[in-house]
């Protein structure tokens, strides 16, 4: 599959488009902590919205691992204005992994800084607050590195403290024992959706670790652990939440 570079880095985006028609484009933007992009969270997750009928775009935005916030964002972004301008595009939904969800939240908060915005919004399991009682330190510190003491910056980051009401809608999903992630990253999100009165719709399974993807056998890459039927669900759900949202028999 044809890697596409972005802005002359190594950065790069593939199409999975189903054929020419106009139809919901679903931009994938996987996680790995800001330090690289998952795979697991790549193609398969395309091919699986391919499936339903929607076409996908999946964004490696983190091949310049020496680079700082905000040029993960922006590289994102400036895929996703590609997208919008494409005759196939009907409409754009971001669906963000982990770090990869704070990336694509980053860009949906913060639209107008980058010129761009998706119609919905879908995150699994993201990193979110950088509340150091429940941030995945990590992830901080591999997006900001020297700017990580920027206290200002790092309170700017923090997602949960930057919604406002031009959000957009969210189906958010994730599990309640995530070890690395810790649940209350999506629930500090919900509360200022609510604060907020936007909407969303929230999937938290009762058990799984972090980085599921879909949870089957080809996205586990042989962890057994990576497998769990029952979470397999929030997919299913998701297709018939974009299908409600975007009026679609």
């Amino acid at each position: 599959m044809e890697k596409k570079f972005i802005l002359n880095t190594t950065n790069y985006y593939r199409e999975l488009y189903i054929d020419n028609a106009s139809r919901p484009v679903v931009v994938i933007s996987p996680g790995g902590g800001y330090k690289y992009t998952s795979e697991r969270e790549s193609l398969p997750v395309a091919r699986f919205y391919n499936t339903h009928g929607f076409h996908a775009v999946v964004v490696n935005y983190r091949e310049t691992v020496e680079e700082k916030y905000p040029m993960t964002t922006k590289y994102l972004a400036e895929v996703m204005k590609i997208v919008k301008n494409d005759n196939r595009c009907k409409s754009i939904i971001g669906l963000g992994f982990s770090a990869g969800g704070h990336c694509i939240l980053d860009l949906s908060l913060h639209y107008k800084d980058y010129g761009i915005k998706p119609d919905l919004l879908m995150l699994g399991y993201p990193v979110v607050t950088s509340d150091e009682r429940y941030s995945h330190i990590d992830s901080f510190k591999n997006l900001l590195k020297e700017d990580y003491n920027n206290k200002d910056l790092f309170k700017y980051v923090s997602l949960e403290t930057q919604v406002t009401p031009e959000a957009p809608d969210l189906f958010l999903f994730g599990t309640f024992t995530d070890e690395s992630v810790n649940v209350m990253n999506s629930l500090l999100l919900l509360e200022a959706y609510k604060a907020n009165n936007c909407n969303a719709e929230y999937h938290v399974f009762p058990m799984g670790g972090h980085g599921l993807s879909l949870g089957t056998e080809e996205t586990a890459n042989g962890d057994p652990k990576k497998v769990l039927p029952y979470y397999t669900d929030w997919a299913n759900y998701s297709v018939k939440w974009i299908k409600n949202k975007l009026n679609i028999e």
